[in-house]
């Protein structure tokens, strides 16, 4: 039950006593969500289309979960508002505009401070908090005339005025024609990957770190660099992937499959022409062959993988189990992650490997 400590203050006993692993997710998850949606406006403020509501859609749909999985009804209801407001553009009620996004993310800004300052206090205001749910209320209610833009204009005055446009306010600096560093480049590369999707934040840099540790684990049987710079630039092929195909949520028919898994073809060639990165660009070609032979592009088996690549293939598949995904709300757990890698040894990979991984996932369990 949540309960006041004053008359203008909100808070959650049962939330803020749950785990810090917990509350942690939570902030993690909420905070994906709310970056989630900023893209989406920005790119529906740029002529976006339907796609893009879409997703703006799941955004509010994941905070509005979040908060539910941690009791924090009061905020459920606030979000399911918001959530409403989305929903009508999405069935094509409304149609979106500008002020309705500046409206959406200045809101989204709000509740996210608010829960940041309920984690960090111990409580937050209810007066902001319930103005914010009014406001929403009646956007939600509006007449039979639709969504009017003078209405949101109304409303973000209301809320101070605060204009939540986060575009570039600052002059950008000089651009110039010069190489960088490869392995910075090849950060550069990962990083725009992994801000394809919410549900890869920082995942590509998260596999190097797992990939360097299973190396030192098994004696460094792979080049420490060769190995960083497969583990960065892994999946790079895939921002050569139609977006349709990339961010589809259904099941792939067998062209588009073919169509992914030119991605390995795509990053190791990209390595070659770098240079002196021969064995990286072998260790991204290999990391989808599987222990048994039924894996892509070549059908190797066994010790016909090069070992970077059955180190990459478990780290891989342990960083996509982990991390949350459109098809479920949470992350799964670093143990079920192993659990399900141990059912695929000898089959997907290769069995002194992860028995290996097995003890470098305990290590990271026992830090946490």
């Amino acid at each position: 039950m949540n309960t006041a400590t004053s008359v203008d203050s909100f808070t959650s006993p049962e939330f803020l006593a749950m785990e810090r692993s917990i509350i942690d997710d939570f902030v993690d998850c909420t905070r994906e969500a709310c970056e989630e949606a900023e893209v989406c406006v920005k790119e529906l403020n740029n002529q976006g289309g339907a796609a893009y509501v879409h997703r703006l859609f799941r955004a509010m749909h994941s905070l509005k979960g979040n908060c539910q999985m941690v009791g924090l009804i009061p905020f459920v209801e606030l979000l399911h508002k918001l959530e409403e407001i989305v929903a009508r553009v999405r069935a094509e009620q409304d149609p979106y505009f500008r002020e309705l996004g500046e409206f959406l993310l200045l809101a989204i800004d709000e509740v996210e401070d608010l829960l940041n300052d309920l984690i960090a206090n111990g409580h937050t205001s209810d007066a902001r908090r319930k103005k914010l749910y009014e406001l929403c209320d009646a956007l939600e209610k509006t007449n039979s005339k639709g969504f009017q833009a003078q209405q949101f204009k109304d409303a973000i005055a209301s809320l101070d005025g605060k204009v939540a446009n986060k575009e570039n306010v600052t002059k950008a600096p000089r651009v110039l024609l010069e190489l960088s560093d490869d392995m910075a480049m090849m950060y550069k590369f990962a990083q725009q990957i992994d801000n394809l999707s919410i549900y890869r934040k920082n995942r590509s840099e998260q596999a190097a770190q797992l990939t360097e540790s299973l190396n030192d684990a098994l004696g460094l049987p792979v080049d420490a660099r060769q190995l960083k710079a497969a583990s960065l630039m892994h999946d790079v092929g895939m921002g050569f992937i139609p977006h349709s195909i990339f961010n589809k949520e259904a099941g792939l028919s067998r062209e588009e499959q073919k169509i992914v898994q030119e991605h390995v073809v795509t990053a190791s060639q990209i390595l070659l022409r770098f240079g002196d990165w021969d064995e990286a660009a072998r260790i991204v070609l290999d990391h989808h062959e599987r222990y048994d032979g039924s894996g892509y592009p070549n059908g190797l088996q066994e010790q016909q993988i090069h070992p970077g690549a059955r180190m990459l293939a478990i780290v891989d598949t342990f960083c996509s189990i982990t991390n949350e995904r459109s098809d479920r709300s949470y992350k799964r757990s670093l143990l079920s992650a192993i659990s399900e890698i141990n059912a695929n040894i000898e089959s997907q990979f290769d069995a002194g490997m992860v028995e290996v991984f097995n003890d470098v996932v305990r290590k990271l369990i026992a830090k946490q």
